[in-house]
C-alpha cells in the first residue's frame, strides 16, 4: 500500500516495481486487468465488493504524489468517470505535471453521446437499460458510481486547453449486444506549463459547466475546491469533520503566484486562451471569418480551417503586437457591408472591434448574415478600457445586457456569456498601468521610482489578483467572452 501523500516513486522503488532509468508507466484503477510493462495500481481488495483485482500495489489514486517530469505514461480504463468535475480537472493538471515532455495520457470512459443515441433508438429496452447502467456504474460499493460523463468533444476541448497535444480521440461500441458505447482519448504532453497557468485553464473549463450567470457563486466554490484538491485535501470532506479542519489553509493566498505578465496582461491572455479553446473544436476544413482581424493574431489557431480575414484597413497607428502593419487581409470593406455571400461561413469571430464601429448593432447583423444556420459566433469587446486606436474609438464598453438585447432578435442563441475577470483583477491591471506610467513620466515618482514600481507593479497587482480569485465582482469586468449559435 502506498501511504497517502507519500513519495509514490520511492514506494514503487522500495517494492521492487521501479528502477531508476527505466520507463515508468502507470495503469491506474487496474481492476482485474494486469498490463505487462505497467505498474498496476488499485484500491486494496477489501474495498471491492465484487472485483478480484490484479494490482501490483494498492493506493488511493487521488492521494498519489509523483515528482514533476517523472512518469512516461498514465493509463486509465473506465476509471476517470468516477471522479467529479473538479477532481477530474485536478487530476489532469497533476498528471500533466507528472508526465515527462512527450509522455502519454490514455483514458477510456463510457461515451455519453453514443449511449444517448442507444437510449433514443428503437433497440430493445434491455439494451437501453444496459446503456444507462454503463453510464451510471455498477453501484456495488460506495465508490462504484459514475459521477461525471465524457464524450469526444469534451475530451478534445479539455485536453487541448490543458496543454495536451497530438490528440487521438475515438468513439466505438461493442459489436455484440448490448452495444455499449465508449470513448478513448490519447494525448501527449507537449511542454512544461506553470501550475498557475494550468489552474487558470482549468478555471475556464469549469465555467463551461455553469448554466446561467446566477451560478457565479457556484463557480467560485468549484475554483476553491480545485485548489483544495491540488493541496491534497478532499473536495467533499467526510461528514462530521470539524469546519476548521475542512477549511484551514485552503483559501487562496493573499498574493497571487501567477507570473506577473499573466496578471498585468490578463485581459489579452485570457482572451487568447478562450479563443484557442474554441478553435480547437472547430472541424477541419470549416470556413472561418475573422471580422476586423487587424494583425490576424488568431490565424494560426485556425490553420486546420479555411480562414478568411476581414478589415477596413483605415487605421494607421500602432496595432496589437506593437507594429503598424495589418496582417494578410482577404476581404477589405466596411464592417456593415462585408463582400461575401449570405450563410457562407461556419464560424464568425470578432474580437475587440465593436467599440471602434459607429453602428455596432448593424455590425452584428452583418456577421449573422454571413453565418450559416447552426454556425457559431464568437465575440469579445471591452466593457472597461482606456482610449485606444483613436479617432476610431466610439464606445466606452459593452455590457452583458447589450448582447442579451441584440443577439436573440437576430436569431442567435447565446451559449456562453462569461466575464473576463472582475473588479479586483481589473484594478490590478490599472495598478500595473501606474508602474508603466512611471517609466514614461519619472518625475511622478518624486525620487521613489524603485519603491513605487514594486508597489504598483507587483505587490498591489499580486494582492488584487488573489482577491479576484476569491471574490469575483462582475460589475467591473473588463469585458465578456460571448459565444452564440445561429438558429
Amino acid at each position: 500500500m502506498i501511504p497517502a501523500e507519500s513519495d509514490a516513486l520511492r514506494a514503487l522503488h522500495q517494492a521492487g516495481l521501479y528502477r531508476a532509468g527505466t520507463p515508468l508507466r502507470l495503469h491506474l484503477g487496474c481492476g482485474e486487468t494486469h498490463l505487462e510493462g505497467y505498474v498496476n495500481i488499485d484500491y486494496p481488495q477489501d474495498r471491492h465488493a465484487v472485483m478480484r483485482t490484479k494490482a501490483d500495489i494498492c493506493a488511493e489514486i487521488k492521494q498519489l504524489r509523483f515528482a514533476d517530469n517523472s512518469v512516461d505514461e498514465i493509463r486509465l480504463h473506465h476509471v476517470f468517470e468516477h471522479f467529479n468535475r473538479v477532481e477530474a480537472l485536478g487530476l489532469l493538471v497533476r498528471w500533466h505535471r507528472w508526465l515527462r515532455t512527450g509522455g502519454v495520457l490514455h483514458i477510456e470512459t463510457p461515451d455519453l453521446e453514443g449511449s444517448a443515441r442507444t437510449v433514443l433508438s428503437d433497440v430493445p429496452l434491455k439494451e437501453k437499460t444496459a446503456a444507462v447502467r454503463h453510464l451510471a456504474g455498477d453501484q456495488t460499493d460506495t465508490w462504484a458510481y459514475h459521477i461525471d460523463h465524457w464524450f469526444p468533444q469534451r475530451f478534445q476541448t479539455t485536453l487541448s486547453h490543458l496543454g495536451y497535444g497530438e490528440l487521438r480521440i475515438t468513439a466505438d461500441r461493442w459489436k455484440k449486444p448490448p452495444h455499449l458505447a465508449n470513448v478513448t482519448a490519447v494525448a501527449v504532453k507537449q511542454a512544461d506549463i506553470p501550475l498557475e497557468k494550468l489552474l487558470q485553464a482549468a478555471d475556464e473549463l469549469l465555467w463551461l459547466s455553469t448554466v446561467a450567470p446566477a451560478e457565479i457563486p457556484t463557480y467560485e466554490v468549484w475554483k476553491k475546491q480545485l485548489r483544495e484538491f491540488m493541496a491534497y485535501r478532499p473536495v467533499h470532506p467526510a461528514a462530521g469533520q470539524p469546519a476548521q479542519q475542512q477549511t484551514a489553509g485552503t483559501v487562496l493566498p493573499p498574493l497571487c503566484a501567477a507570473p506577473l505578465k499573466d496578471i498585468h496582461d490578463f485581459n489579452q491572455r485570457g482572451r487568447d486562451r478562450w479563443m484557442a479553446a474554441k478553435a480547437a473544436v472547430v472541424p477541419d476544413g470549416a470556413r472561418v471569418l475573422d471580422v476586423g482581424a487587424g494583425t490576424c493574431p488568431y490565424r494560426p489557431l485556425f490553420s486546420h480551417c479555411r480562414y478568411v480575414a476581414h478589415d477596413f484597413k483605415e487605421y494607421q497607428g500602432e496595432k496589437l503586437g506593437g507594429g503598424t502593419d495589418y496582417g494578410d487581409i482577404d476581404l477589405v470593406g466596411d464592417i456593415t457591408a462585408i463582400p461575401a455571400p449570405d450563410a457562407s461561413f461556419d464560424v464568425v469571430l470578432c474580437t475587440e472591434v465593436l467599440e471602434h464601429v459607429p453602428d455596432p448593432a448593424a455590425a452584428l447583423r452583418e456577421m449573422v448574415r454571413l453565418l450559416r444556420p447552426g454556425g457559431r459566433l464568437l465575440l469579445t469587446a471591452p466593457l472597461g478600457s482606456g482610449l485606444h486606436q483613436e479617432p476610431f474609438h466610439y464606445y466606452g464598453g459593452f455590457t452583458r445586457h447589450f448582447y442579451e438585447k441584440f443577439l436573440p432578435p437576430l436569431g442567435i442563441r447565446i451559449t456562453e456569456l462569461r466575464p473576463n475577470g472582475g473588479f479586483f483583477r481589473h484594478l490590478a491591471q490599472e495598478c500595473a498601468r501606474v508602474s508603466w506610467l512611471l517609466d514614461k513620466k519619472p518625475e511622478l515618482a518624486d525620487g521613489r521610482a524603485e519603491e513605487l514600481r514594486a508597489f504598483f507593479g507587483e505587490m498591489l497587482p499580486r494582492y488584487l489578483a488573489g482577491m479576484d480569485d476569491r471574490y469575483m465582482l462582475e460589475d467591473f469586468t473588463v469585458g465578456y467572452f460571448v459565444e452564440g449559435v445561429k438558429a
